[in-house]
């Protein structure tokens, strides 16, 4: 069976390479971007089944990025992690956003529970 692939991007190495760690473990095959602009570039050149990506990223917001994916991805195939979540953000994810909403520190279990959600629709 070939594994699932999924696209972590942040540009904290240590959050990156946790979250890597939590994924590969569960035998998920792992590509990182630690911006942007190189997350667009690489949704571009392959399929992804899922796509985690931090809000604040160094040179495009993050959801700028989700929409630039659109035409690759679909945004209920993407988990945005944050350590900086306003009220108002956590509000309009709750009731209008389709991707999902994970507060940093992320914790594995429930990550790895809304990743099987989203690849195997459990």
């Amino acid at each position: 069976m070939e594994k699932k692939k999924i696209l972590i991007v942040d540009d904290d190495f240590s959050v990156r390479e946790t979250l890597c760690d939590i994924l590969r473990a569960e035998g998920y095959e792992v590509t990182e971007a630690s911006s942007g602009a190189d997350a667009i570039d690489k949704t571009a050149s392959a399929d992804f089944d899922c796509v985690i990506i931090d809000l604040r990223l160094p040179d495009i917001d993050g959801i700028k990025v989700i929409e630039r994916m659109s035409d690759k991805i679909s945004k209920n195939k993407i988990i945005v992690i944050t350590g900086y979540a306003s009220p108002e953000l956590l509000s309009k994810t709750l009731t209008e956003a389709e991707y999902f909403l994970l507060l940093k520190p992320v914790e594995p279990e429930q990550l790895l529970a809304i990743v099987k959600k989203i690849i195997y629709g459990d």
